[in-house]
């Protein structure tokens, strides 16, 4: 049987751990399963880029775990990251991001910040250090005033299927769907859909191979 030693939390500091990250989501207004579980605290970021006073209910609700998900903010990591660093943001009246997490699917390190919409499917395997980002957060041309009418235009929503695989240090931006069982190599930046199956590379992300669907394959 294999065996090893390594530094980590006892039973009591992960239990602890694990009890104040569900307090410090349910204060947040997220909507987490009992059976959730994480190593210690994310940074949970709520934003208005609006004029209008700060209200945490047009937040409540809007990140969302299902069941079996997991946060990895744990320091006792063969790879170096820090907690995972959760932003939503409001960018008019009615329209906040949201950020969903699927069932059995473990982020560590990993940085996401939604204007609209991101939404992770089961069994995603993170690498750390992963950013995905559904806005611009500026408008790219330098001439516009950098308000919240011109924020909101450079958005789309993000998709990632079931059982994908996102590599260390890769960079997932606005409007993309990468279709499931697919895989983003180590510092990758996508841009475009990633087919189901498929394996992307590089900056911008290219397509390098597809693995046959044994589901559908006759």
């Amino acid at each position: 049987m294999p065996a090893g030693l390594s530094d980590g939390f006892s039973d009591e500091e992960w239990t602890q751990n694990n009890e104040a990250t569900i307090a410090l989501l349910k204060e947040r207004g997220a909507i987490v399963p009992d059976s959730f579980k994480s190593t210690g605290k994310p940074q949970i970021s709520y934003h208005s880029c609006c004029d209008d006073e700060f209200n945490l209910d047009d937040f409540r609700g809007r990140l969302i775990f299902k069941e079996g998900a997991q946060l990895d903010n744990s320091p006792y990591s063969p790879f170096p990251h820090g907690p995972c660093r959760l932003t939503i943001l409001k960018t008019a009246p009615g329209k906040v991001g949201r950020i969903e997490i699927g069932e059995g699917t473990t982020l560590g390190g990993t940085s996401i910040v939604s204007y609209e919409s991101v939404k992770i499917g089961k069994n995603v395997l993170f690498g750390p250090e992963v950013v995905i980002l559904d806005g611009d957060g500026h408008p790219a041309d330098r001439r516009l005033p950098d308000n919240a009418e011109n924020k909101a235009k450079c958005v789309a929503p993000i998709e990632i299927g079931d059982h994908a695989w996102i590599g260390l240090g890769a960079t997932i931006l606005k409007g993309v769907t990468i279709g499931h069982h697919a895989v983003v190599a180590t510092q990758a930046v996508v841009v475009k859909d990633v087919p189901p199956h498929g394996i992307v590379g590089g900056n911008p992300a290219k397509l390098l191979k597809t693995f046959e669907d044994k589901t559908t394959a006759k």
